[in-house]
């Protein structure tokens, strides 16, 4: 596994982006998974706008069901409690959502791949790629 996926690469993706969609397709599905929480974070969406067209709703179920769904666990947590601790000592606080998703890819030394990079850029030693553009 190499790249963790967060909810705006998965909506680009489901709302037809070229780019996003040619790069998921390009990598072998074992290189990409999503956190349970990215996971939860689609399904609020999708419970969220009922009225979401049935393409964009179907298209996110499968690209879904083929990815691997990491937990959050025990160590991730230890992770994102010393994050949480030194973003707010910095006075630079992110997310909780973002957090937990850095947590898990620093533990498991992968990329987040995301268009909403801001948060994440104040995480020290974490990799990401932004596929919007490639």
């Amino acid at each position: 596994m190499k790249y963790l996926l967060d909810t705006s690469v998965l909506s680009d993706f489901a709302r037809g982006e070229r780019a996003v969609m040619a790069r998921i397709r390009q990598e072998a599905p074992m290189q990409l998974a999503v956190s349970v929480i990215t996971e939860m974070e689609v399904e609020y969406g999708l419970a969220r706008n009922p009225g979401l067209a049935p393409r964009v709703r179907e298209a996110m179920r499968v690209l879904l069901a083929s990815l691997s769904v990491l937990p959050f666990e025990r160590e991730d947590a230890r992770v994102a409690a010393q994050l949480r601790a030194n973003r707010t000592i910095q006075g630079t606080p992110i997310g909780a959502y973002d957090l937990l998703l850095a947590a898990c890819a620093l533990r498991r030394g992968l990329k987040i791949v995301t268009h909403n990079a801001r948060e994440f850029l104040r995480v020290s030693g974490l990799a990401l790629e932004d596929w919007r553009g490639a």
